[in-house]
């Protein structure tokens, strides 16, 4: 099936199955969503630790330019985490378009975590500034934080529009994963996309 194909039919059938459900009929279209990701979190193990926010200083309007965009930006995050050879049971990610006011689209990333010292064996090449590596040493800064730091560094080194800002790549915890899920479906109540377009299906692990 192709690209364009499989996105078809995803759109086609991936929220509106949902209304035949019992538990789903008489939801809003929003809450039928929240808890449809939601039961998804608790059947397939999801273990979400981070929540990501990508601004791009040249920022796409076009929603399908940036499911092909994050086709690359997920690619980027996997090889950071691993380098080599691709585990079957690599860290998994839900991937959510949102758009600015102007119109500009920028992304949000429901990203697992991996164990830090694993982290730290599996690579061999990690961009971190000196201050971090002794903040770490002298106990201010923890390894998990060192590791996002890296990933800031190299997102921004192998992502071209997200640029070298401050404010292009911001990762923080999770927290609530349920809160998470409500904040990322809140275009549903609003003409921000047709339908469900902001859940980038295809290059999240939803199957």
């Amino acid at each position: 099936m192709s690209r364009l194909n499989k996105m078809e039919v995803l759109e086609l059938h991936q929220s509106p199955r949902h209304f035949t459900k019992p538990q789903y009929r008489g939801l809003s279209k929003r809450k039928t969503t929240e808890s449809w990701l939601k039961g998804l979190v608790k059947e397939r193990g999801f273990k979400f630790r981070y929540f990501l926010t990508l601004s791009f200083y040249k920022p796409q309007r076009c929603i399908i330019n940036q499911y092909l965009d994050n086709e690359h930006i997920k690619k980027v995050i996997v090889d950071f985490f691993y380098p080599n050879k691709k585990p079957k049971n690599r860290i998994r990610f839900w991937l959510f378009v949102e758009k600015h006011k102007d119109g500009d689209l920028h992304l949000h990333v429901l990203m697992e975590g991996m164990d830090e010292m694993e982290w730290l064996k599996r690579n061999r090449k990690i961009s971190i500034r000196k201050s971090t590596i002794l903040d770490v040493i002298q106990g201010k800064q923890s390894i998990g934080e060192m590791m996002l730091e890296s990933l800031a560094h190299h997102m921004k080194r192998w992502v071209f529009r997200l640029g070298h800002g401050k404010q292009s790549f911001n990762a923080k915890d999770i927290g609530v994963v349920d809160w998470r899920i409500e904040y990322l479906n809140k275009s549903l109540d609003s003409w921000d996309f047709n339908g469900w377009e902001h859940i980038d299906v295809v290059n999240s692990d939803m199957e």
